[in-house]
């Protein structure tokens, strides 16, 4: 098996020289050389090495510094220092910093391969260690880092980041989480909580190369459900001392107090953020199907790329706030996007989540459809174990045929699609039973006019002395002629005009016999 071997060294000749006798070894390869310490970080970051061979020449930044934060950044890549100095204090401030051996400089082809191949071993059981195989099934992955990012202010991001560290946190119990507030200009999780802290990231900052459990568990506010969070500076003149390096020192310190740390990094690429961005093990990258938000994404993409923090492919992008309202649908958005998106998606549902925003607590956010969307996003990001999310759709599958209807509307449909058919059917029956009634009661009352109209012009003619028969005519002259042939007119013996009609059932022209209506006008004689 071939080991992958990083170079860094200040002169050109020292390099060659390096990549030469690396290269007389059977089981290594070089992969690089490096001239600088940035381009150290960014071929790193790039290629991901077993092993990197260092020279203490290599600068600007010291070398001592240089191998904390690759350490840091990457635990499962071996330093190997090559100095020109092996003095005891010189081999003890090395490995104090992180270096797995200290090399003379000339280097002999034997002591090479010795430190190599110790280093190579080591690697090799180190990143067995931190792989899913070796890990507890029950917890999931010890110390996984996932940082949450917005293409642009107001998509979402610090909401998204909440919710999953509230899901993560809930769904197994006992677990140990940290939402770590990175937006350091504008980070708002503490008022999506309704927490405060008298510590926040600055402070860790001002001591990051001294962190310990106890400093780290001082600056952490525990929430009642079992959630840890640190939050991002209160003060605006704290900002500057969250940097690119401090940050990467208290992610590594965190990291091993937690088995998951979600960090809200916000929408501004910035070296605390870039530095969060780099070393996560997933990275989320928040937009929404608005021309501004899916430019963002290609700004975020570019800006990354620039400063070597990860390739956009490497990211996973979330559409949040969709609606079939929307101008850019999905399936649109894909095709502006700098990578394609997930497949999960969040609907446009303010309105559900309105009363976690206005009582300080995700825990209020009653509605199933919502909390299903983001443990579809939770199994993306891999902030849930695999066996808990099976548990969770179990239970959820009974709890949709124990419900009828989720407690607060959303934009989504949420089940029990049969249910909502019956009561669809059972509606459609009851109006049409009621139009009908009122059909029933307008052709009543439209006979009982036609009716009385006709009783009126019977009544006047027959006071003119006409006879029955041109009564009758002439009171039905003045209906229409569906309604004629049910309508009989009498002359009583007391002086008056009967009309009498036959009600009709629904249609007219159609009726039963004993269902009439009659209208009897006194006659008055003209002279």
């Amino acid at each position: 098996m071939s080991h992958s071997v990083l170079i860094a060294a200040a002169e050109q000749t020292t390099g060659y020289e390096l990549r030469a006798r690396v290269e007389e070894l059977e089981d290594f390869f070089v992969i690089d050389l490096a001239d600088s310490t940035e381009r150290l970080h960014r071929l790193v970051a790039q290629h991901d090495p077993e092993i990197v061979l260092v020279h203490d020449a290599l600068g600007p930044v010291p070398v001592l510094q240089t191998i904390r934060d690759v350490v840091a950044r990457r635990p499962g890549t071996a330093i190997v220092l090559v100095t020109d100095d092996v003095s005891p204090a010189s081999f003890t401030a090395a490995i104090d910093a992180g270096a797995r051996a200290v090399l003379p400089d000339p280097i002999t082809h034997e002591e090479l391969e010795l430190r190599l191949t110790a280093a190579a071993d080591w690697v090799v059981q180190m990143r067995r260690h931190l792989s899913a195989e070796a890990l507890d099934p029950e917890l999931g992955s010890r110390g996984r880092l996932v940082s949450v990012v917005g293409a642009k202010g107001g998509v979402g991001t610090s909401t998204i980041a909440v919710h999953l560290a509230h899901d993560a946190v809930t769904r197994v119990p006992g677990r140990s989480v940290c939402l770590l507030d990175l937006d350091l200009d504008h980070g708002d999780v503490s008022d999506l909580l309704g927490i405060t802290h008298r510590l926040d990231v600055s402070d860790l900052a001002k001591v990051a190369d001294d962190l310990t459990a106890q400093t780290i568990g001082s600056a952490i506010h525990r929430g009642p459900t079992g959630l840890s969070t640190l939050l991002a500076p209160q003060r605006i003149e704290d900002v500057g001392e969250v940097g690119e390096r401090e940050t990467v020192l208290i992610l590594a310190a965190v990291r091993r107090q937690f088995d998951l740390v979600i960090v809200d990094c916000g929408a501004s690429v910035t070296p605390a953020s870039a530095a969060a961005v780099e070393s996560a093990d997933d990275v989320l990258l928040v937009t929404t199907p608005d021309l501004l938000a899916l430019r963002g994404a290609h700004r975020v993409a570019e800006q990354w790329k620039r400063v070597g923090a990860r390739s956009i492919e490497t990211a996973k992008i979330v559409l949040n706030r969709v609606s079939r309202d929307s101008d850019i649908q999905p399936d649109t958005a894909a095709r502006l996007l700098p990578a394609a998106p997930l497949e999960v998606t969040l609907p446009d549902a303010f309105k559900t989540l309105q009363r976690g925003l206005n009582h300080q607590d995700p825990a209020q956010i009653q509605a199933k459809a919502w909390w299903s969307r983001i443990e579809d996003l939770a199994a993306e990001v891999d902030t849930v174990p695999r066996e808990r999310r099976s548990e969770s759709r179990g239970r959820q599958r009974k709890s949709l045929f124990r419900q009828r209807k989720e407690a607060e509307p959303t934009t989504e449909p949420v089940a029990e699609e049969g249910q909502a058919t019956l009561e669809f059917v059972g509606t459609i029956w009851l109006v049409i039973t009621l139009m009908v009634v009122m059909w029933q009661v307008a052709l009543w009352g439209v006979s009982a006019a036609f009716t009385s109209h006709a009783a009126d012009e019977a009544a006047r003619e027959a006071g003119l002395g006409s006879s029955i028969e041109k009564i009758t005519d002439e009171a039905e002259n003045s209906v229409p002629t569906w309604f004629r042939s049910d309508m009989h007119v009498t002359r009583t013996a007391s002086g008056t005009v009967k009309v009498r009609s036959e009600l009709p059932i629904l249609l007219p022209a159609v009726s039963v016999d004993g269902l009439s209506f009659t209208s009897e006008v006194e006659v008055v004689e003209e002279r």
